[in-house]
């Protein structure tokens, strides 16, 4: 399989099938990842901020008069770096595995008359990155 810049239209590797298509859902396996260690951000924020509340809450009146507590457009902009950005960025993951996907059925479908692949510089770099880490640990 040829891999082809599709930018520069460069070509750029000379892989077997079944090496290209491991290393594309390495890399798939590795975004999942990232996709469910930022749920698991988004979910400890959250906890963390529904006990801070409810500790609020459960405070005396008199307590609570001396708490100190955060204003609420702090809480807007902690909300928005904790949760919003981290959303973005699972939305971008997922597009991300999309094209993954759509790689992997190109690559899986035998009735593709040349063994050409276009590919992303990013996917590219994804791929040697990868194959340079495989290299370097036996």
């Amino acid at each position: 399989m040829v891999i082809i810049d599709e930018v520069y239209r460069n070509v750029i590797f000379d892989l077997p099938e079944h090496e290209l298509t491991r290393l594309v859902e390495c890399i798939k396996s590795a975004k999942e990842e990232d996709i469910e260690t930022l749920k698991n951000k988004i979910n400890r924020y959250e906890q963390k901020r529904r006990a801070e509340e409810a500790l609020y809450q459960s405070m005396s009146p008199f307590r609570r008069l001396f708490a100190g507590r955060p204003a609420s457009h702090h809480q807007a902009v902690e909300y928005m770096v904790h949760v919003k950005e981290r959303f973005k960025k699972i939305d971008k993951i997922k597009s991300r595995i999309r094209e993954l996907d759509h790689i992997l059925d190109l690559l899986r479908t035998k009735d593709h008359p040349n063994r050409e692949l276009l590919l992303s510089p990013e996917l590219i770099r994804e791929i040697r990155l990868l194959r340079e880490r495989e290299a370097l640990s036996p």
